[in-house]
């Protein structure tokens, strides 16, 4: 005969109750973002334009030949961008005010985006042909860090044939695990850049859903948590534009970075002697966690250098542990030197030169001029950068929000175990994007990962609008805009935006970020009181994925 025992039922947690106001600005959101998708997406199936390169091939990837005008391909990019950073910020308006969308739907939608995206031509940048032409040089045995691809245009190769000019005579920059990737993707293009570049695209297109996934899951059960990363990174336009329909390889070093996380995370980096035996299998666990979380860092620094800043937040969890310490940094110490092992020294020189380069959303542009550096101030620039990086990633590790807040609370509120290396490796991630000479917009597939995991807070719009910013300046990206026909449209980007209006907006957001960080206000505004519901009440919208 059983033993009955009553249990006293726990108190309802309660949880805002979306406003009408909030469920229309969500469903804005999502058509905004479905906008900026549908417009990137019927972009590259026009074909061949200012905005997406000539692979030749019958393809796949699939396309018409409308051969569009450069004025209408910027127009349409440039409303794409900026739809898409609308449709994410209403998003993230409206989750904090109650919007519950079931993350499942939000993941299949992220699928159907990214499939529809690797089928066709990239656009906004020529560098997924830069990734065919290193691979195919790297595949026919020769070292693409020593050899140029000019030497693969001037033997007549198919591949070689499609080789950016502004690039020819530049050997790789890449890591050697992007070399890997390259490579990999030539032996499956064949002699074909078009070929190449569709399976180059859709390796692309699967660590962008990879990452995806270790984000949900990252993320914890919460579902505010998880509709935050969805929109972030699942179905923010502006990743989907450049790591997906560009291309660009940093979508591979996030997969790695978000890896390390997660093994972190499994691992409870920081057990150990000294730090608990919270994790499985207590001090082992910590220690085995770290050293593959320390591998999965090096790898991804092997991609680009760049990633190895977000170490700064796996050492920073792991310090309460020597051993896990030890084994963390060890892990990445040993990946970066197997990988640069199999390269000679050129690959390492290669990848420190670009330490001294600008770019055409530099922020310090208008300082060095107003200083009359000129064209000169590259030295003066780097000494600018390094200052302002260092003092922007100490300000930003006082000062981020170290715990949800706002909808994020309830049972599920609070750091989730093992992710005590977020707030400082987007402190030190963010420094370094902010105040780099070197401003790319698809570098912000370092940013928006870590952002996504961290609990709402004024960061997100500020890193939309840089987005947004740095976005504009590189459009159209297949055709250089002097190149162009001198139109009123054209003749603006290359006169105004570019020099003045795109550096001093970036100027901007760096003042914003440093005023609300001094002023201790990076963390959300808290909301006004308002309805509740029981968690799990019978609301459309708050049912489970």
């Amino acid at each position: 005969m059983g033993v009955l025992i009553w249990k006293p039922m726990p108190e309802p947690v309660l949880v805002p109750a979306p406003r009408r106001a909030a469920r229309l600005a969500g469903r804005a959101g999502l058509a905004l973002t479905g906008s900026a998708v549908a417009a990137v997406l019927l972009l590259c199936l026009a074909g061949p334009s200012a905005a997406v390169p000539a692979l030749g091939g019958d393809g796949p990837p699939w396309s018409f030949s409308a051969a569009p005008a450069a004025t209408p391909v910027i127009l349409l990019c440039a409303a794409a961008i900026v739809a898409g950073a609308l449709g994410t910020g209403a998003g993230l308006y409206a989750l904090r005010r109650g919007w519950r969308p079931a993350p499942g739907p939000m993941l299949a939608a992220s699928a159907a985006a990214v499939l529809a995206l690797v089928l066709v031509p990239p656009a906004g940048s020529t560098d997924v042909l830069n990734y065919a032409v290193y691979g195919r040089i790297a595949a026919l045995g020769h070292d693409p860090y020593v050899t140029a691809p000019a030497w693969l245009h001037a033997v007549g190769d198919p591949v070689g044939a499609f080789a950016p000019t502004a690039w020819r005579n530049a050997p790789s920059v890449y890591g050697p695990v992007a070399t890997w990737a390259q490579q990999a993707a030539s032996w499956l293009g064949g002699a074909s850049m078009a070929r190449t570049v569709f399976a180059w695209k859709a390796m692309a297109g699967l660590a962008f859903l990879l990452s995806a996934l270790l984000l949900d899951r990252l993320a914890g059960p919460g579902r505010d948590r998880r509709v935050r990363a969805h929109l972030l990174w699942s179905l923010n336009p502006l990743m989907l534009w450049h790591v997906v329909a560009g291309g660009h390889v940093d979508g591979l070093g996030a997969l790695l970075l978000l890896g390390a996380f997660l093994a972190a995370r499994r691992g409870d980096l920081g057990t150990g002697p000294r730090g608990g035996s919270g994790g499985r299998g207590g001090a082992s666990g910590g220690v085995g966690g770290g050293l593959v979380a320390g591998v999965l860092l090096g790898a991804a620094a092997a991609v680009k250098a760049p990633f190895a800043l977000a170490g700064a937040g796996l050492f920073w969890a792991a310090r309460r542990s020597p051993a896990t310490l030890a084994a963390t940094a060890a892990g990445t110490l040993a990946a970066l030197a197997a990988a640069y092992a199999t390269r000679g020294p050129e690959a390492l020189a290669n990848v420190a030169g670009k330490v001294a380069s600008r770019a055409l959303a530099d922020p310090w542009r208008v300082v060095a001029t107003a200083l009359g550096e000129g064209p000169e101030a590259a030295a003066l620039e780097g000494r600018l950068a390094l200052g302002a990086a260092v003092l922007a990633a100490a300000l930003l590790c006082l000062r981020l929000p170290a715990a949800p807040s706002g909808p994020l609370a309830g049972p599920l509120a609070g750091p989730q175990a093992g992710l005590q290396a977020v707030r400082p490796a987007l402190a030190c991630c963010l420094g370094w994007l902010l105040t780099s000479p070197m401003q790319h917009p698809w570098y912000d597939a370092l940013l928006f990962p870590l952002l996504a995991l961290m609990p709402a807070c004024r960061l997100d719009g500020l890193m939309l609008v840089r987005g947004v910013v740095t976005s504009l300046v590189y459009l159209p990206g297949a055709v250089g805009l002097l190149a162009l026909p001198p139109a009123p449209l054209v003749r603006w980007a290359a006169e105004v935006y570019r020099p003045w209006v795109a550096p001093l907006a970036s100027d901007v957001v760096i003042a914003c970020v440093v005023a609300l960080a001094l002023a201790g206000r990076l963390g959300a505004r808290p909301l006004p009181p308002g309805p509740a519901l029981p968690a799990g009440a019978g609301r459309a919208d708050q049912r489970t994925s």
